[in-house]
């Protein structure tokens, strides 16, 4: 894998998604502690520095780093999507923020496609 892409694996993508599995494996019901917990994963990250940031600031400073040709555009909007659905009812918030899978693999799929041309 890529050493951006690791990064971005790292330091953003399963702070949000490991919760956000283990609630879709207990059977969650939206409860105030479970959006909590989702709330977390997306607003409580920790940057390189030890400052906590947002996945978004986190994402714009990774992107900024990104490999020649990588814009990452996909993974951002379902970053954004998974954001705006913290205010929706159960399950959105949830059902969002596991689409930053298949989004990342999507942004995998662009960073090789990328370095192989290079």
């Amino acid at each position: 894998m890529h050493p951006w892409l690791a990064a971005v694996r790292h330091d953003l993508l399963k702070r949000a998604l490991w919760p956000a599995r283990d609630l879709r494996d207990s059977g969650a019901l939206g409860t105030p502690a479970d959006l909590a917990l989702l709330k977390s994963g997306l607003y409580e990250l920790t940057d390189d520095a030890g400052a906590t940031v947002t996945a978004l600031a986190l994402w714009k400073r990774l992107r900024s780093a990104a490999p020649a040709g990588v814009r990452g555009e996909s993974f951002e909007r379902a970053l954004h999507d998974a954001l705006d659905a913290l205010a929706l009812p159960w399950p959105a918030p949830l059902d969002r923020i596991l689409a930053l899978e298949p989004a990342f693999a999507a942004l995998a799929r662009e960073v090789d496609s990328g370095t192989r041309e290079a």
